[in-house]
């Protein structure tokens, strides 16, 4: 006779505690964001013509080599988060559609999505489909919370493996800086009043390395990409490292990605809300 499994016995399954639970949608959203995005100011050193083209020269190559598409589809990806020495597995999805949306589906049990994360260039919702509970937050009121401001466009390129220059929506290569690797690689970097970046490139031009550090506190978020492969003629990292590290804590995401197609056609459909109760934020961020 089959075993009929009940909500409870789910519920009870998927992680040990309801605090787990939470801290992972917590994390996977919010590690690509929290040092996202900050007010930019041109840097007052001025630079000689010869390091200006060459740096000019060198985004234009990186451009010409990192991913680009209109639509990614990452329908089987494995989730290894690693929360201040607690160590958990899930299983995951994620739908991206340029300039528009990216969803993040968190399926810990036998494909049934427990929670949802929906960025949007204005505002993230995260939905607790086990308790019925949504919530909501802006970028602003994020930038008020972590002292950064936070914008849809810096996280959207960290995610895709695209250059960028924080906090803005165009590049600025006459305030970027140019230092030359060993192994014909290269390091750009760039800082606004809060925030410093450095954007590691290989001898190929890809993106290898993305770090980003807080000028005001002891925030930093390094992104490793590892693993490139061509998947409809688009050469991505299947295998992308997040570590976010703080005065007091340290977390660690490794999104390995086992399914993956590019500019395919879906919709992407906000989730109704009339079935949830919004919750407040500061409810989701005690979790």
């Amino acid at each position: 006779m089959e075993k009929i499994i009940k909500k409870q016995d789910i519920k009870k399954q998927v992680f040990t505690t309801t605090t787990m639970k939470q801290k992972i949608i917590i994390f996977s959203v919010f590690t690509l964001m929290i040092f996202t995005g900050c007010k930019t100011t041109r840097s007052i050193a001025k630079k000689g013509a010869t390091e200006e083209s060459q740096i000019a020269q060198l985004i234009q190559k990186v451009q010409k080599a990192q991913p680009n598409f209109n639509t990614a589809n990452v329908s089987k990806m494995a989730m290894e988060f690693d929360l201040n020495e607690r160590k958990v597995n899930v299983l995951a999805t994620c739908k991206i559609r340029k300039d528009s949306a990216i969803f993040l589906s968190i399926q810990p049990f036998m494909g049934i999505e427990l929670y949802k994360a929906e960025i949007m260039p204005d505002s993230i919702r995260v939905f607790d489909k086990m308790n019925r509970k949504y919530y909501v937050m802006d970028y602003t009121s994020m930038s008020k919370r972590f002292g950064v401001d936070i914008n849809f466009t810096s996280l959207q390129a960290l995610i895709f493996n695209q250059f960028f220059c924080i906090g803005v929506k165009e590049l600025l290569p006459d305030s970027c800086k140019l230092t030359p690797l060993a192994d014909g690689r290269n390091k750009i970097d760039f800082e606004t009043e809060k925030m410093q970046q450095s954007t590691e490139i290989s001898s190929s031009n890809t993106i290898q390395q993305v770090l980003l550090k807080s000028k005001d506190v002891i925030y930093q978020l390094q992104t490793n990409y590892d693993d490139f492969t061509a998947v409809n003629n688009v050469n991505f990292p299947q295998k992308i490292t997040l570590l976010a590290t703080s005065k007091k804590s340290k977390a660690s995401c490794v999104f390995s990605i086992l399914k993956l197609d590019f500019n395919t056609d879906f919709k992407l459909t906000a989730t109704a809300t009339d079935r949830y109760t919004r919750g407040e934020i500061d409810q989701l961020l005690k979790k």
